[in-house]
């Protein structure tokens, strides 16, 4: 089954559901159009993130069952994402009227040509021409999210005041969009897992000679085949390495294990970080576990050193890492949140030098001039045009929605409050990035310095609390 043929399909394949069933991991449906789901048996990384959790678990356990929906495509999903039941409704009315004169939707006959809305778009496109929110001003941001339709939890998420500061760096319905589109990708991420499973349940059961102890009550274990004394619980607990298999590139290891922590010290290298949602590494490495499109990491413009082309940006700010995955993290309903470490040798980027190297740091007017003229996608001057051929640019990381910077008179207006700082406050230095050309150029130069052995850490709940714990919120005035 291709890809695009799972999105009107169930989120867990047949085979991979009754055997879960079979185990106790997947629970009889409750509810219509939802099932429940240990906590381990999500996606890839799951079964390690959540390895504190016993797969013997009561069905009523809130700690190690959630709920997802049946179907990609239904309305449940889109009460998964963030939408309230209403809004969830009326846009389900909408999806399954669709107009017989309108665009293709993705689950329709393919007529040969013409326009396709897929279902995240469809989602996301409803927000288009909605009121903005960017102030400081909590009563305008829940206006905003009311006029979206976000559930309060949803709400109360994006909300959260320990991630007041990294919020207000971007735009209400910029993080809106980016909650729906990291939930929805967190479900596509379980849908591609348990087809994973399912080819290797049919492998077990087509096998030639396979162990009949694999079959019990009508499901298969992926347990060795020649170790029929192993325990229930060993059993259940062996479908980890497939999972792992399925997700090349992600460690077995979480971001505060000791290996995790040892990776951080590379001598004779700098080391760069990259927090996201798991989801979206999806491509970054081939089944074999060897990097295969490091394309997969670029940046949306505009950004801070961009207008139009997309660039890879990286921040050797751990503290700065860690604070975007841990706001993924609160903002995630099941999805696994990681951290990319990338070691690239201090002799490679030593070995640049103008125009293929370019420092740019706040408070220079080039810094200020090059970030507001990227932002609201102006035309650059003629001497900030050769930073567009630059390799890598290293400089200081800027803050505020694109909006913000369209409100200003000029470039000479940017301040300090358009600086991202070192913690969760920002009261820390000023944050830096590293940021290379998606050019072939600039993907060749990762590839071999550092990229072919990036590797990648679950930022695990645990991680979460920790970094809440360490990081209380500042009271407002």
């Amino acid at each position: 089954m291709s890809e695009s043929s799972w999105t009107s399909a169930t989120i867990l394949a047949p085979l991979d559901a009754s055997n879960l069933e079979t185990q106790g991991l997947l629970l009889a449906r409750s509810t219509a159009g939802s099932r429940r789901i240990h906590k381990r048996r999500l996606n890839r990384s799951s079964d390690e993130e959540h390895r504190d959790i016993p797969l013997v678990a009561p069905p009523e356990s809130l700690a190690a069952f959630v709920t997802i929906p049946d179907v990609l495509i239904s309305r449940e999903t889109l009460m998964h994402v963030g939408l309230s039941a209403e809004k969830a409704g009326e846009l389900w009315q909408k999806w399954t009227n669709w107009p017989k004169n309108g665009p293709r939707r993705e689950v329709d006959p393919d007529d040969g040509g013409g326009l396709q809305v897929t279902f995240i778009d469809f989602i996301v496109g409803h927000m288009e021409n909605k009121d903005d929110a960017t102030d400081d001003n909590d009563a305008q941001w829940r206006e905003c999210m009311d006029g979206c339709g976000l559930s309060v939890d949803t709400q109360g998420a994006i909300m959260d005041p320990h991630f007041t500061y990294l919020r207000l760096s971007n735009s209400c319905l910029s993080w809106v969009r980016d909650t729906i589109e990291m939930r929805y990708a967190g479900l596509q991420d379980i849908q591609r897992t348990s087809r994973t499973r399912e080819m290797e349940l049919r492998r077990v059961v087509s096998r030639p000679g396979a162990h009949r102890g694999e079959q019990h009550q009508g499901g298969y274990t992926l347990g060795s085949a020649s170790s029929p004394a192993t325990t229930g619980q060993e059993q259940r607990r062996s479908i980890s390495g497939q999972q792992q298999q399925g997700t090349p590139g992600v460690t077995l290891d979480v971001w505060s294990s000791a290996h995790a922590i040892a990776s951080r010290n590379a001598p004779g290298c700098t080391v760069l970080y990259k927090g996201m949602d798991q989801a979206r590494t999806n491509g970054l490495f081939d089944e074999a576990g060897a990097l295969s499109n490091i394309s997969t990491l670029l940046s949306p413009t505009p950004s801070d050193f961009s207008s139009a082309r997309a660039l890879f940006y990286f921040t050797p700010d751990i503290k700065v890492a860690e604070h975007y995955a841990s706001y993924a993290k609160r903002r995630a309903q099941c999805e696994s949140v990681v951290i990319l470490c990338l070691c690239i040798p201090n002799a490679a980027i030593e070995a640049l030098s103008e125009p293929d190297i370019r420092r740019l740091y706040w408070p220079s007017d080039d810094w200020k001039n090059l970030v507001w003229c990227c932002r609201t996608r102006q035309k650059l001057p003629t001497r900030l045009r050769s930073y567009r051929n630059a390799l890598l640019i290293i400089g200081t990381i800027s803050r505020r929605p694109d909006s913000v910077y369209h409100a200003l008179g000029s470039w000479e207006d940017v301040t300090e409050r358009f600086l991202l700082k070192v913690g969760a406050n920002g009261g820390g230095a000023m944050a830096t990035q590293y940021v290379v050309t998606g050019e072939d150029e600039g993907c060749e130069w990762l590839e071999e310095n550092g990229a072919r052995n990036i590797k990648v850490f679950p930022y695990t709940s645990i991680d979460l609390g920790s970094w809440l714990a360490e990081n209380p919120p500042v009271a407002r005035a």
